[in-house]
């Protein structure tokens, strides 16, 4: 009995850590896409800022 208790315990705290690896992998994902919005953001800016000064000079 003593066994199936210490491997009950070994399986809760293997889950916990896969619990607290799932949700840092998720928060990495989310940083991720934040920098991939902020990345097309502001090659949209550079885009629109360039043919701005393109009109300017014509």
């Amino acid at each position: 009995m003593e066994s199936h208790h210490k491997i009950i315990l070994r399986m809760e705290l293997q889950i916990g850590q896969l619990i607290r690896m799932v949700a840092n992998l998720n928060e990495r994902m989310d940083l991720l896409e934040q920098k991939e919005k902020d990345f097309e953001v502001r090659k949209v800016l550079q885009i629109n800022a360039s043919g701005a000064s393109n009109r300017r000079c014509t």
